[in-house]
This record gives structure tokens, C-alpha cells and sequence, in this order.
């Protein structure tokens, strides 16, 4: 029928982590995946679900955090399943 349909993520709460430097990034995603942290990912920044503590730990790995309301789409798990939208306590 020609129906065109465009699905867009929905703006959560999060914090969005940038650098210029690749292993602070690198090592910022290590750490949170350790935690098993659903993260989206760029060049030069991360994005996670806002929480205080893990904002802390990745400020402290030399990344600089910005809180926004953006859209979360966050990378499939290692086995292809979707990330489900959910915290793990640390």
C-alpha cells in the first residue's frame, strides 16, 4: 500500500558520557559492562540509564557526564538479544 511507518525512541532520563580520549571510553564501557549496564555507544561518548553512583565511577575514569532527556537505544547483548531496560544494583 505504500505506508510508510517511523518508529523513534522514546527520551529517558540519562547520562551521556563524552571524551576525545578512546581508552577512557574504552574503559568506561569495560567497567560498566562488568556491571552489565545497557549502553549505547558512539565515537567519543557513551550513554547510559541515569544513575548517580555509576555517573561518579565514570567521572572518575576522566569522562565528562551531561544529565539530558535524549532517546536510549542501547547495543543488542552479546548473544544478539535486545537490551532490556532494567538496573542491576552494584
Amino acid at each position: 500500500t505504500g505506508l510508510v511507518v517511523e518508529v523513534r525512541a522514546a527520551s529517558e532520563s540519562v547520562s551521556t558520557a563524552y571524551t576525545d580520549d578512546g581508552l577512557f571510553l574504552a574503559r568506561a564501557a569495560y567497567h560498566l559492562g562488568n556491571r552489565h549496564i545497557p549502553l549505547q555507544l558512539n565515537s567519543g561518548w557513551l550513554r547510559y540509564l541515569h544513575d548517580h553512583v555509576l555517573d561518579k565511577m565514570v567521572e572518575e575514569l576522566g569522562l565528562t557526564i551531561i544529565h539530558e532527556q535524549a532517546p536510549f537505544e542501547p547495543e543488542a547483548g552479546a548473544h544478539g538479544e535486545a537490551s532490556a531496560h532494567h538496573r542491576h544494583s552494584i
